[in-house]
């Protein structure tokens, strides 16, 4: 317990872009590049996280996976819960489900659904950018069901390869000692769309893992079925930069893409 009190620690944070860096112990070093400079950053003693303006939920979330904060999750109780530290994520939902109680199917109660901007997400739509899994030997995992930390992911493809992708992050976490990770949503937006009319339900999602020296990268396209392999979903940090238009590692040079991906179980 006084190990995890040492490492991490609440905060919010308003980033402005020309301002002097702040270094948060989630990021390597650096945080990645928000898309606004009046975006959000939330950090919390798990994980911190770029919250657009815009829509309120996460552009990006980075956290680090130690050895001993991987646990069992399977029996935590799963819930959305407001963010303190937010002042935009916490207009995401009206209702939210009360804690204390398991999250079952919630597919015919009342407040399944709720809407945001011009979209609906439903029970199954929403997950966790930051997993259970990872953090689930910490004390602070109850704060991994804040809606800061939500993006819509659908249910098949949060349960299969974006699952098993987690699997081998930990088990390598493990091996390695530490991991750094950002994650978050890719979108494809409209022409000719600005502002709250360009929001959309991502296109696919990302995920980067390294550990300072080597770097392995995934994109899982949002409707992914749920048998497909994580290797399949290899991708580069330079592609997602690129489709992001902005870093995610933005203090980092010269980091090996191509080795790690075996230790993640991806024979390449």
């Amino acid at each position: 317990m006084r190990r995890f009190l040492i490492l991490w620690v609440s905060v919010w944070l308003s980033i402005d872009l020309n301002a002097q860096s702040v270094y948060i112990s989630h990021c390597l070093q650096q945080c990645p590049d928000v898309s606004n400079s009046q975006n959000e950053v939330i950090v919390r003693h798990l994980y911190a996280a770029a919250i657009d303006g815009d829509s309120g939920l996460a552009e990006w979330v980075a956290y680090r996976v130690l050895s001993d904060s991987v646990g069992v999750a399977s029996l935590l109780p799963r819930w959305w819960q407001e963010d303190a530290l937010s002042e935009t994520a916490t207009g995401l939902e009206a209702e939210i489900e009360s804690p204390g109680i398991l999250q079952p199917d919630l597919s015919d109660a009342q407040d399944s659904e709720y809407r945001q901007t011009e979209f609906s997400l439903t029970t199954d739509e929403r997950g966790r950018l930051t997993p259970m899994t990872s953090f689930a030997g910490t004390p602070y995992w109850d704060e991994l069901n804040n809606l800061s930390n939500m993006s819509p992911l659908p249910a098949a493809l949060r349960l299969g390869s974006w699952s098993r992708l987690d699997m081998a992050i930990n088990e390598l976490a493990a091996k390695a000692g530490e991991l750094h990770v950002v994650s978050g949503p890719l979108y494809s937006f409209s022409s000719g769309a600005i502002g709250n009319d360009s929001l959309q339900t991502p296109s696919s999602y990302f995920k980067v893992v390294t550990d300072g020296e080597s770097v392995a990268a995934f994109v899982f396209a949002r409707e992914l079925p749920p048998h497909v392999h994580h290797c399949d979903q290899v991708s580069s940090l330079e592609a997602i930069e690129s489709q992001l238009d902005r870093q995610l590692l933005p203090a980092m040079t010269n980091l090996r893409e191509g080795e790690w991906f075996k230790q993640l179980g991806c024979d390449r």
